[in-house]
């Protein structure tokens, strides 16, 4: 059996669903993880037979299934690089998106104080508060989520990557602020997706990833942003900041919300181009 027939398979299932170099990437990745081998050598050899293959190749069908209904190859491994780091993933949390590194960027870049206390609010896999508090070591860093099985990934992460993390289940909705320190930063890519919004997205999304991490009701689909503004109001320094991840969509009523409560709101668009991102200081 030859690497190089699996491929085939790959190409000839999915080519409707992905182009021809996307279905290589996913190749290569899936045979990395099965096989073990890096994908620069398994490119290099693809061509010719392996003897021990034969035991190997219904996980390459299977994954294959996987991707024809359009499960997310992130989901399928167990596994996302994010920010040039290792983190596990499953359905209960969301994939850590390239916007989020960069909304990550941004708040490295403002220079935060080292000892900062920090809050990530609906944190999924993690990403975020573990980034944070290894590029910040000395800071205090929360993150919180409503999901047991999504804070047992992050503790997962945490702990693979040797982070000190404080994890706090809770509907911040509904939630009490009152024993919470004071925040430097408050930083959160909060579900920001409306209902009516759904049916333009992709199966691999919307049938995979948690919809409790992505949507909010039509008739109040701001209604974190309302929320973080309120835990800002009690819980923020005097010289802390808000960051933020908001639907490209919405962005002028989501400034609007933030400019009820801070003197300074600042927008930021992705590398797509996109309005993707907020920040807020200074309390009125």
């Amino acid at each position: 059996m030859k690497l190089s027939d699996l491929k085939n398979s790959y190409h000839s299932e999915l080519k409707s669903l992905y182009s021809a170099s996307e279905i290589d990437t996913l190749f290569f990745w899936i045979a990395e993880k099965i096989i073990g081998k890096p994908a620069s050598i398994l490119k290099l050899t693809h061509d010719e037979e392996w003897s021990d293959f034969e035991e190997k190749k219904l996980l390459f069908l299977f994954n294959l299934y996987e991707l024809k209904n359009h499960k997310p190859v992130q989901y399928i491994l167990g596994e996302t690089e994010f920010y040039g780091m290792r983190f596990f993933v499953n359905e209960s949390v969301l994939i850590p998106r390239p916007e989020t590194e960069e909304l990550i960027e941004w708040i490295l870049n403002d220079d935060p104080n080292p000892q900062s206390k920090i809050i990530d609010i609906g944190t999924g896999s993690g990403c975020i508060p573990i980034i944070l508090k290894r590029k910040i070591p000395s800071s205090d860093v929360y993150a919180l989520d409503i999901s047991e099985k999504a804070l047992n990934t992050a503790k997962n992460n945490a702990e693979y990557h040797q982070t000190n993390i404080e994890f706090l289940k809770d509907n911040f909705l509904e939630m009490d602020f009152s024993n919470f320190p004071e925040f430097d930063i408050i930083v959160s890519n909060p579900p920001y997706i409306s209902e009516n919004e759904k049916p333009e997205m992709k199966d691999s999304v919307t049938d995979f990833e948690p919809n409790i991490a992505l949507f909010v009701p039509d008739s109040d689909a701001l209604i974190f942003y309302k929320r973080i503004c309120e835990l800002a109001e009690l819980k923020l320094a005097p010289k802390g900041k808000i960051y933020v991840e908001i639907n490209q969509y919405l962005a002028l009523e989501t400034v609007e919300i933030f400019n009820r409560t801070f003197s300074i709101v600042e927008i930021k668009k992705d590398i797509s181009g996109n309005q993707r991102m907020i920040c807020a200081h200074g309390l009125k």
